[in-house]
């Protein structure tokens, strides 16, 4: 059973797994840059930077503070989800109050929906504003699909450009 748990280094091992294996689909064109969850824990510590997510202090002035997650099934790293305490321009347009990733070992395995399902349940009250933001390629029908599933209403999609690459956003809003 799918649950979260607080960022844990007995799952690093894992956790540089799911990297690898993102960076390989990124690579066969299944993944986008932007869209990447999982950061290389080689150039960083990974925990103490979750950690460090959730103090303004310690971010660049345009970021917001957010809440980093484990999903974990028994012992098995399954994806991360990330909570954003509030939006800004940027998080409007793409990103929303809430990304998830899941190891693309464990895609298409009903995972998305369940993590996405319990971050919404367990951790909407660390959202400041009234409704709910949530973001996702275009092209991407898994993500949307379990969007959609969880209660997105698309509002509209916007065009946008990241670290060089154009894409289609849909912006969907789930009410709290």
């Amino acid at each position: 059973m799918l649950k979260l748990i607080e960022p844990d280094k007995k799952y690093l091992d894992q956790y540089q797994e799911a990297y690898i294996y993102s960076v390989k689909e990124m690579e066969s064109g299944n993944l986008k840059k932007h869209d990447m969850m999982f950061l290389n824990p080689e150039e960083k510590d990974i925990i103490q930077y979750l950690k460090d997510n959730r103090d303004q202090s310690k971010l660049p002035y345009e970021y917001v503070p957010s809440y980093d997650f484990f999903a974990v099934d028994g012992d098995k790293l399954i994806g991360v989800i990330q909570i954003r305490i509030r939006l800004t321009e940027k998080l409007l347009r793409y990103g929303g109050h809430i990304g998830y990733g899941i190891n693309p070992k464990y895609w298409k395995k009903g995972y998305g929906k369940e993590l996405l399902r319990i971050g919404l349940n367990q951790y909407q009250g660390l959202i400041e504003e009234d409704n709910i933001l949530i973001t996702c390629d275009d092209d991407n029908i898994g993500s949307y699909k379990i969007i959609e599933a969880n209660g997105g209403v698309l509002e509209n999609k916007v065009e946008n450009e990241d670290r060089g690459e154009k894409f289609i956003t849909r912006r969907y809003w789930i009410k709290k």
